[in-house]
């Protein structure tokens, strides 16, 4: 039994949309989630086996924001890149 709460959500920018043409999809995952946990989560929400998965940690970033200039820190996020077999797609909003 596989823990489908590892995809947290998926990722969509500029550059990931740029990515879903060479069919890579990105998503962000649990921390704690090993490659093996995520391919079997994606198989399981997503009905479709990826080919592999590549993981990186997002550093977090020290912004000033505001007149008072406070400081705004962003959290250190995971995530996962899901490159899938030629000729497969999938739609990272919908859910099988």
């Amino acid at each position: 039994m596989t823990d489908l709460s590892v995809i947290i959500k998926p990722v969509i920018t500029e550059k990931t949309s740029a990515q879903m043409e060479k069919n890579k999809y990105v998503f962000e995952v649990k921390r704690s989630a090993r490659k093996e946990e995520i391919k079997a989560a994606f198989e399981a929400v997503y009905g479709v086996k990826p080919a592999s998965v590549d993981t990186q940690l997002v550093t977090k970033k020290v912004r000033l924001f505001g007149r008072n200039r406070v400081l705004v820190k962003r959290p250190v996020n995971k995530r996962a890149i899901i490159t899938l077999a030629k000729g497969k797609t999938i739609d990272p909003n919908k859910v099988k």
